[in-house]
């Protein structure tokens, strides 16, 4: 038995008490459109249970309607995968598990095309801008705390980079309505303390940028590199433990915008300088 046929054997396990699967985007919110957690694990194996729900499901645009109607808008991100959804005979059903399928999304059409299909979908609700987090904050149940998934800061701010940002968003709106009341921090969490208290995030040392974005993520706030008046010199282009804090950033970045809209307001709000604007839009490519 090949992996579509186990995936075919297992769906019913996993469909809700209306007979759906739920789309990716709303199973994990937390997974930005091209990351590797598509490719293995707990990811794979739900777009595989997808792509095994599509197929049985009737290929006709009221039941496609229907279904992306009872789940959460997808990401701008996902939007091609939401027109194979709606249209199936144009390209197949959602999402391929072939290995190449990811770098070819969108290669099919031409750009106006393309951009033509993604107004629509926004225009009917099917996508929206920077609508994950609605989707994650609607799935918890009271405030986790990042030291339970991640030993340190660094390997939060590292490894977790959009599950952090939206804990920060969370924490942040709490705090500001009054209704925080801050957790004891473990030990090697202490350097978040008072940040994640009081939303100040002290000093940020560009030299260590894992533990400078994890500080900021606990005040709620990230600061673009421009803000603390550092140079695009200081791109080291580094993925590494020890990256610099422009390099942080950059790693941020790549995990939290979904599409352009979202970031053209980041960057207006930060009022990015038009170096660190193209920079920007060159690290972070959202259509």
């Amino acid at each position: 038995m090949d992996w579509k046929e186990r995936c075919r054997v297992r769906l019913r396990e996993h469909l809700d008490p209306r007979g759906d699967l739920a789309p990716p985007w709303e199973r994990f919110p937390d997974y930005e459109r091209h990351t590797m957690g598509w490719r293995m694990g707990a990811g794979e194996d739900w777009l595989g249970l997808w792509g095994a729900f599509l197929e049985q499901l009737a290929p006709d645009l009221e039941t496609r309607v229907a279904y992306l109607r009872r789940h959460p808008p997808a990401p701008v991100s996902w939007a091609d995968a939401v027109c194979r959804v709606l249209y199936p005979t144009e390209g197949g059903d959602g999402e391929s598990d072939d290995e190449e399928s990811d770098d070819e999304e969108g290669d099919q059409d031409e750009p106006a095309v393309t951009a033509e299909r993604r107004a629509a979908l926004l225009e009917q609700g099917f996508i929206a801008s920077d609508v994950a987090f609605t989707t994650w904050l609607g799935q918890q149940e009271g405030v986790r705390w990042p030291w339970e998934r991640n030993e340190t800061p660094e390997d939060a701010a590292r490894y977790d980079t959009r599950a952090l940002w939206f804990w920060s968003r969370q924490v942040a709106a709490l705090r500001s309505a009054g209704a925080w009341t801050p957790p004891v921090v473990p030990d090697r969490w202490r350097a978040c303390a008072r940040a994640l208290e009081s939303g100040d995030a002290g000093p940020v040392d560009p030299r260590q940028g894992l533990g400078s974005l994890a500080r900021l993520l606990c005040a709620g706030h990230v600061r673009a590199p421009w803000e603390l008046g550092l140079k695009l010199a200081e791109f080291a282009d580094s993925f590494d433990h020890d990256m610099g804090y422009v390099d942080a950033f950059r790693l941020w970045g790549m995990s939290v915008f979904d599409d352009a809209r979202q970031l053209r307001r980041y960057l207006d709000a930060a009022r990015a300088p038009s170096e660190w604007r193209a920079w920007a839009e060159e690290q972070f490519p959202v259509d």
